[in-house]
């Protein structure tokens, strides 16, 4: 057998010698000393699994949170429909590609009528579930294509691509009609609320975004003054 002697030894780290020192210690020690090993290496194993999977976890709620924070940014949180900002973008680019394509696009605005004095005598929870109705009944009434929006307080805006002023005010009739029958109840509180519409269009009513939006103010405005529960056109 070749001994320690009959190789030049690197010292230590002598590969020869570690080999040589295993083989000549006892079954025994190889064993429990094999044992050991295989324990430790089955713990760090686990270690690293476990890492991972903590990595893994904290990498998909970093995700999660990015896109809730994106989401929030976008919606209006009582209504769950787009934001005023969210929406402004998006009148102003569909305006582009209505000018691009020679298509028409249509505006609404939107008022529950009577807001203000629901939230004084009812209080401000009452007036919010108001808000949240109506905006679900106009999310259910309109096409998938279509962009609705809380433009502001009890005002919603509802964009309408595609869409001449006859198809507006088409639109326009099947929300107003749907809001003023729905029955909403809260905190004991039984309501029926009615809507005034503004609507205006492009290209027969206006040419820029700013000018479509004044546009559909007045509409709706002239509405309000007429009574409420009605539709009045740019």
């Amino acid at each position: 057998m070749v001994g320690k002697l009959d190789h030049i030894c690197s010292g230590r780290t002598c590969m020869f010698c570690r080999v040589l020192d295993t083989n000549q210690r006892p079954k025994t020690q190889q064993i429990g000393g094999r044992s050991q090993l295989d324990g430790q290496m089955l713990e760090r194993v686990k270690e690293l699994e476990n890492r991972s999977l903590l990595a893994n976890t904290e990498s998909n709620l970093t995700a999660v949170k990015a896109e809730e924070l994106d989401r929030l940014a976008l919606l209006d949180s009582l209504t769950e429909l787009y934001n005023s900002r969210t929406f402004l973008k998006e009148l102003k680019d569909e305006l582009k590609r209505a000018k691009r394509y020679k298509r028409p696009v249509s505006l609404l605005l939107v008022s529950i009528d009577g807001y203000k004095e629901i939230a004084r005598q009812f209080g401000s929870l009452t007036s919010d579930a108001v808000l949240k109705v109506a905006g679900s009944v106009i999310k259910a009434t309109i096409r998938d294509v279509d962009i609705p929006a809380r433009y502001s307080g009890d005002e919603f805006a509802i964009l309408f691509p595609e869409t001449n002023p006859q198809g507006a005010t088409i639109a326009a009739e099947r929300i107003r009609q749907r809001i003023g029958a729905q029955a909403i109840s809260h905190n004991w509180n039984n309501l029926n609320v009615t809507a005034s519409i503004g609507a205006a269009s492009f290209p027969a009513h206006a040419r820029e975004h700013d000018e479509l939006v004044a546009r559909a103010v007045q509409a709706l405005e002239l509405a309000q003054q007429r009574g409420g529960d009605r539709i009045c056109t740019a």
